[in-house]
Parts: C-alpha cells; structure tokens; sequence
C-alpha cells in the first residue's frame, strides 16, 4: 500500500471547503486538490454546457483529481464528496481514499443550508455549473437534504462551523496531531 496523507475536506456545496482548505493548505504547507478547479479547467473549453454534459465532465473530472492526489505524497483534497443516500452520479467518490492511505483526517464543513445556498447564488464562476440555474428556495431546500445527510461516515471526523471565522491555528494543531498518531 502506498502511504499518503491526506486531509480531507467535505460539506455541502458552498460550505466553506475552498475558503478553509486554502487556508489549510498554507498552513500545513501541503498542496492544494481542489476537484472544482479539475472541473473548472473542463468547462473553460466549452462555451455552453447542459446538465448531462456537467456531470460527465464532473466524472472526468473526479478521475483527474483522484490520479492527482496519489502522486502527491501528502495534500489537502477538497471536494464534495459523494455520501450515502446520494444520487450514484453525484458527489465524489470517496472509496480510493481509504485504500491509498491510513494517513487520512476527514474535516467536515458545516453551516446553515441558507447561508451556503447565498454564498453559492452570488459566487462567480463558469456557467456550466449552473450555479444561477435554480431559485434560492430549491436551492436551501437542496441543501438542507444534503445537510441532513450529514459528513461522511467515518469515525473522528472533525466537524467545523463555517459560518463563522474558523480557528485555523487549532484546526491545524488537531490535524498535525491525528497525523502523527496514525
């Protein structure tokens, strides 16, 4: 088994994963795996793109994150995962982590459905994610379904508020400390 380590950030869209990962990732001076910026770098190629063609560049796109991160040796990877109770075609799958590593601390992003559903309607990015696609009503409604999924199943996940400044001096501390034990 090849030994990585990795942290691993998940929520809700527009939870707070890219804001904190960033920060994690400087602090722990570990690169940054961000499956939205895989999937950015799919969509700048194409000028329109319907629902069907989203998802299929979102499942390449998981496949160029995963290759990715088991070429790094260590690294913050954020995407949204995919949980238990999800579409199968939704969410990043998760399975491949646990078999490249024991080395893993699991960071789950949490905040209200209605604060991610206003940070993900006024965020800028390509339109073929379709972020202005749905009303703010079905989209806090989206989210609270995703939210009452809860963070993936996975012992000692480390739950963080992301509607309020994240301690990340304490963060890190608890990260470098589970890291260290495993």
């Amino acid at each position: 088994m090849t030994t990585h380590a990795f942290v691993v950030v998940s929520g809700i869209p527009a939870s707070g994963k890219s804001v904190l990962g960033r920060q994690l990732s400087s602090a722990l001076k570990l690169p940054l795996l961000d499956k939205d910026d895989f999937l950015d770098r799919l969509l700048s190629g194409e000028p329109e793109v319907d629902v069907a063609r989203r998802r299929a560049l979102s499942r390449e796109s998981d496949k160029h994150f995963q290759e990715a991160a088991l070429l790094t040796d260590a690294a913050v990877l954020v995407s949204f995962w995919h949980l238990p109770g999800m579409p199968a075609d939704s969410g990043t799958p998760m399975a491949w982590l646990a078999e490249s590593t024991r080395r893993l601390v699991h960071i789950h992003c949490v905040c209200r459905a209605s604060v991610a559903a206003e940070r993900f309607l006024t965020r800028e990015r390509h339109p073929g994610h379709g972020d202005r696609q749905r009303s703010h009503r079905d989209v806090v409604a989206d989210f609270q379904r995703l939210a009452d999924l809860g963070g993936p199943p996975v012992p000692g996940i480390l739950q963080v508020d992301t509607a309020q400044q994240v301690d990340v001096d304490s963060l890190v501390a608890a990260i470098q400390a589970r890291l260290s034990a495993a």
